[in-house]
């Protein structure tokens, strides 16, 4: 929106070029430049001058634009050196300068934190390596995941360059339940497990008790919904077909799978 001192300026500068105009014969080219030289330095400072880059330069700062204040900044230092804005605005972006310096310190920190944390992780995974193919497996260190249980749990396979992880969630009971739908669901938030129930589903028997279960290729865009849903203590599993299956999972459950993430990251930043 043009502002009332714009529309004054525009007004100032129209009306002395009409006059130039009609007085052309006493103007010469040169002196109709310099006035209007000066005209649009005039509306220049009404639009863009130290005051109102002052303002943008405390503005930014106090809402943490570093990047705007710096900008400011340094246009005033081009335009403005000799001002007595230009002074506090020096003062001010350097105040934002030791700010941002030390926003970087603080990340940096916290970065190089978060790294341990993940080898760390990535330590603490049991391994088994199969030298002969190139493989390695990184299952957590809590349970053994067998088939023949109700639990859900991820691990993770690196070959060469390749990192993957994989999720299995099984059953166990007396009765057959034949799911064909997998579920994992926390505080409202559900997501569907995708399986192809002929080659990512088995099932078996013994002894009066039957089982079922998938292992499946966990897709990189459930990464983040497994680390949220591993940290909420509502975490729940569904399988559900001719019968249903829901159960919530357990402490060790759900720290298992925060561990192999962390180590996921682990190995994928190397």
């Amino acid at each position: 929106m043009i502002n009332k001192v714009t529309v004054n300026s525009i007004f100032v500068f129209a009306l002395a070029f009409n006059q130039m105009g009609c007085s052309s014969e006493s103007v010469s080219n040169s002196e109709m430049q310099v006035r209007i030289d000066e005209l649009e330095q005039a509306l220049e400072e009404c639009q863009n001058g130290p005051d109102k880059l002052l303002a943008e330069v405390i503005r930014s700062h106090q809402e943490g634009e570093y990047a705007r204040t710096k900008q400011i900044f340094l246009e005033m230092k081009e335009k403005y050196p000799d001002r007595p804005q230009f002074e506090e605005a020096d003062s001010i972006y350097q105040l934002a300068e030791k700010a941002y310096m030390k926003g970087q310190e603080a990340l940096k920190k916290k970065l190089a934190e978060a790294n341990e944390a993940r080898l760390k992780a990535l330590n603490s995974l049991k391994k088994e390596v199969d030298d002969v193919a190139g493989l390695t497996w990184y299952h957590q260190p809590f349970f053994t995941h067998y088939t023949n249980t109700n639990r859900t749990s991820i691990y993770m396979g690196k070959s060469y360059g390749d990192v993957w992880i994989r999720l299995r969630m099984s059953y166990t009971g007396e009765d057959w339940i034949f799911f064909d739908n997998a579920y994992l669901s926390y505080d409202g938030k559900t997501r569907e497990i995708q399986f192809d129930e002929y080659s990512d589903k088995e099932s078996d028997n013994d002894a009066g008790d039957v089982w079922e279960w998938i292992d499946v290729t966990l897709t990189e865009d459930l990464i983040p919904y497994m680390r949220e849903f591993a940290q909420s203590p509502n975490a729940k599993m569904r399988l559900t077909g001719k019968y249903s299956k829901t159960r919530k999972l357990s402490r060790n459950e759900r720290r298992g799978i925060l561990l192999v993430l962390d180590g996921y990251d682990a190995l994928k930043a190397k």
